[in-house]
């Protein structure tokens, strides 16, 4: 090798190593960066969240079920508790609709238990419907609030809960199905 090929090459490694040591420094500096983007101090903002709910796997369901809420519902009351009756007797439509909750929707959650081979245990089934009789007063209240003309209030709010509870109790089994 001559002398000139020697310079050659030495001069070729010498720009390959600073351009190296340039890419190093450049990264570092990035690195830097990120760290004090990240830094704990820092808040972080979530712009949206999307839940997929068809997603989610239950193991274990504990809570009420509300059916004929939906979430823009639950975010205009402000106490979503059945109202006390101090003892008193209960209206007529809700004494109705206790008794179908008692006397009628066990079949009708039976018959859902079968359509979709999901056999419920007794207790399960049982705390099913005392969440459903939970939430007849709020139904009624809501349903209350129709446009309707007073002697066909009863009727209106007896044949739009019972429709909410079996729709309500239908969906939760498609659900329970999918998972």
């Amino acid at each position: 090798m001559d002398y000139q090929m020697m310079v050659y090459y030495i001069t070729q490694l010498q720009q390959q190593v600073q351009q190296l040591y340039n890419h190093i420094n450049s990264l570092e500096n990035r690195i830097q960066q990120l760290e004090q983007q990240n830094s704990p101090n820092k808040n972080t903002t979530i712009e949206k969240l999307e839940y997929h709910f068809d997603q989610l796997k239950i193991e274990r369901l504990d809570g009420t079920l509300h059916i004929g809420v939906t979430p823009e519902d639950l975010q205009s009351m402000d106490e979503f508790s059945i109202p006390n009756h101090n003892g008193g007797p209960l209206p007529p439509v809700h004494q109705a609709l206790e008794q179908y909750v008692d006397q009628e929707l066990p079949g009708y959650l039976q018959s859902l238990e079968q359509q979709y081979h999901c056999p419920l245990d007794s207790g399960y089934r049982q705390r099913l419907l005392d969440d459903i009789k939970q939430q007849i007063a709020s139904r009624i209240a809501h349903y209350q609030q129709a446009n309707v003309p007073p002697e066909q209030m009863n009727q209106h709010i007896l044949s739009n809960v019972k429709q909410e509870f079996q729709i309500g109790l239908r969906k939760w089994f498609e659900h329970k199905q999918k998972e």
